[in-house]
């Protein structure tokens, strides 16, 4: 898949953040960075391609492809080998190197503190679950010293929850000089579906991320995560949802799953009552979110068990048409289903935040800027 100052174009790529990008012109270092960003991305998306493909996808001529390749196994970040089948000429192709660089993801929650360590391809190459919360710091450190040794590390991505056990001052101290990018959970969460989960759709789509502090849910649009006014965009833990108007976090609380299944002698009966309880609040909130975003797909992860989900998500879809005159359905609603990502995604996320910032292509610029003249794109 896919890791300041500015003396050149390689350095430049490297260090230059996505976020200070914003302006509307485009000089010659950001064409080169740019490109060399889209080259990433379709190769972490396609796999290997040979500079014949990346010219027509990109609408550059193949000495450009050259340079741009060129700059990029300089770095580490892609190999070559001969095309499988070639005969009489032989083609190279290209491709990502995963241990051309790493990354590391922190999720702080107190409860369900967890560390990953990922490659260039998004692959986890160590990962720590349920550690205390006083131990991530070290976890994380001790993670970071299982990289391949010639990788670069691009930085460490939090992601930051409502019962966070450290606090991010204390992160980046830990981890300086590395450049330390935070984001809400439930934001990672979205990022990691986006890029190696079930992947953008048309309309966006929405990650419900159900954690012990509460639930939460990220938003997708276009590629980029919607914050909202002041970062408050997917608080929907509080709606009063069910028949009985109480909190969509209690609705689908994992403790109170827990203290139900404790409680009783056969957990598959506890499990389709919970279920069935859990249903009738989340089909608040997805009519609700489905009404309004009209989104591509609706995702649940966090901390429930996968049957937990599968038993809701089935709850949700047979419910009829309305229960007691409240709307439950609506001939505009999206799919739903289960998140694809294991447990540790909101962590894996996180370790996407540095990748995503300093190896990908800011979807602003793949929507306001086309492919670069031919004469443009040979300086690049």
């Amino acid at each position: 898949m896919m890791t300041g100052n500015h003396r050149s174009a390689t350095t430049r790529l490297r260090r230059t953040p996505s976020s200070i990008k914003d302006g509307p012109g485009i000089n010659h270092g950001d064409i080169a960075d740019h490109n060399s960003r889209i080259a990433l991305e379709l190769l972490r998306v396609l796999g290997p391609l040979t500079r014949r493909d990346l010219s027509q996808r990109l609408g550059l001529t193949e000495p450009a492809i050259t340079g741009i390749l060129r700059r990029l196994e300089g770095r580490g970040l892609l190999t070559s080998r001969r095309q499988s089948g070639a005969s009489r000429y032989p083609v190279t192709e290209f491709m990502i190197r995963p241990e051309g660089c790493v990354a590391l993801g922190l999720r702080l929650a107190r409860r369900a503190a967890t560390a990953v360590l990922v490659d260039a391809a998004g692959n986890v190459i160590a990962e720590r679950h349920d550690v205390p919360p006083g131990e991530l710091i070290d976890a994380g450190k001790a993670l970071l010293a299982l990289k391949p040794a010639e990788a670069e590390v691009l930085g460490v991505g939090a992601a930051l929850s409502p019962d966070d056990g450290v606090s991010i001052d204390a992160v980046r101290q830990a981890f300086a000089p590395l450049t330390v990018l935070a984001n809400a959970d439930s934001a990672t969460a979205a990022t990691a579906e986006r890029l190696i989960g079930a992947g953008d759709r048309d309309g966006g789509f929405v990650s419900i991320l159900v954690t012990r502090s509460g639930v939460r849910a990220g938003l997708s649009i276009g590629g980029r995560p919607f914050h909202g006014m002041h970062g408050f965009a997917g608080g929907i833990g509080a709606m009063r949802t069910g028949q009985n108007r109480a909190p969509l976090a209690e609705g689908l609380s994992p403790d109170r799953l827990d203290a139900a299944i404790a409680a009783g002698d056969d957990r598959e009966a506890v499990l389709a009552n919970w279920a069935r309880d859990a249903a009738d609040h989340l089909l608040d909130a997805v009519v609700a979110i489905s009404g309004v975003v009209v989104p591509g797909l609706i995702l649940i992860g966090g901390d429930l068990p996968d049957d937990a989900i599968d038993a809701v998500v089935a709850e949700t879809l047979a419910a009829p048409v309305a229960v007691g005159g409240r709307p439950t359905t609506t001939s505009w609603m999206p799919p739903l289903c289960r998140s694809p990502l294991p447990a540790s995604g909101v962590a894996l996320g996180a370790a996407l935040l540095p990748i995503v910032e300093f190896l990908l292509p800011d979807p602003r610029r793949l929507r306001e800027t086309p492919a670069q003249p031919e004469a443009v794109a040979t300086r690049a």
